[in-house]
């Protein structure tokens, strides 16, 4: 899928980059050296995110990464101008975590949930985005409120490709073959609300804020289980390589900026509530 970039950087950092660019691919890229850039100047940090993932990261209407994730990262930016200059790349979310591993980006931020397969490839941010105990959504008016996967046998379940929801789908599907079929895509809100309207497919997996928001946005009435399927909480994600004094610095800010409300803030802004994990 065809990316977009966004910055405000200056011709003379435009040269900068080119030249940290060059020594990437040799090897020898400044963001994993563990060194301060020079005094006065700030370190370019590419940062992977959405451009069509509203609320959490996508391009507004005057062509400029904005929501959730890309707020609070701005945040970070912020109180780390001393050493950080932070650009966004935006894709759909698969692309987000290529360009991670890659090292075309030195950060990624969509609502990562932890798994066994990013752990091993990546480094979790320590500091919880957004709650995401994931329950199983559907419209009522074309069959049921769905309470487990078990009430699934012989449905289709829409779920977005490569997210923790399709690999919790395809963990059960590995021990009860042929229980219901996965519908994969990267739907926009509007598409997955009119997926489940109209029957294409019988439930989705997300968390209680997308309902809250679906329902809000397109006045539907739709419905969550009553319990959650599965616990968890989502992460910003950097490479393995990755400069530990960047990690750390992020990371400090992060739970700076938890602790001040600045998350809860921009919770209630993008999301209408705040759904803030207390981890």
């Amino acid at each position: 899928m065809k990316t977009t970039r966004f910055t405000t950087m200056s011709a003379a950092i435009l040269v900068t980059v080119f030249s940290l660019g060059s020594l990437s691919a040799c090897g020898g890229s400044s963001s994993a050296s563990g060194s301060d850039p020079a005094s006065g100047s700030q370190q370019e940090i590419t940062i992977a995110t959405g451009n069509d993932g509203k609320p959490f990261c996508s391009m507004n209407e005057d062509g400029e990464f904005d929501g959730y994730d890309i707020a609070i990262m701005k945040a970070v930016e912020q109180k780390l101008s001393k050493y950080y200059k932070f650009t966004f790349e935006g894709s759909d979310f698969p692309t987000t975590l290529s360009n991670l591993s890659s090292g075309k980006a030195q950060i990624a931020t969509y609502e990562y949930e932890n798994n066994a397969e990013r752990k091993a490839k990546f480094t979790y941010g320590t500091v919880g985005l957004t709650k995401w105990d994931t329950l199983i959504i559907s419209d009522p008016s074309n069959g049921k409120v769905y309470q487990s996967f078990d009430e699934l046998k012989g449905k289709k379940i829409y779920v977005t490709t490569a997210t923790n929801q399709a690999a919790m789908a395809e963990s059960y599907l590995k021990e009860h073959p042929d229980a219901f079929k996965l519908v994969y895509g990267t739907y926009s809100n509007e598409q997955i609300v009119q997926g489940l309207t109209s029957g294409s497919y019988d439930a989705t997996l997300a968390p209680q804020y997308s309902l809250d928001l679906w329902n809000n946005a397109f006045h539907k009435g739709l419905k969550g289980s009553d319990k959650a399927v599965n616990k968890s909480s989502s992460y910003i994600l950097f490479n393995k390589s990755d400069d530990k004094n960047l990690i750390d610095r992020v990371n400090k800010a992060m739970a700076d900026l938890k602790k001040d409300g600045t998350f809860k803030k921009l919770s209630e802004q993008y999301y209408g509530a705040d759904y803030v994990p207390e981890d």
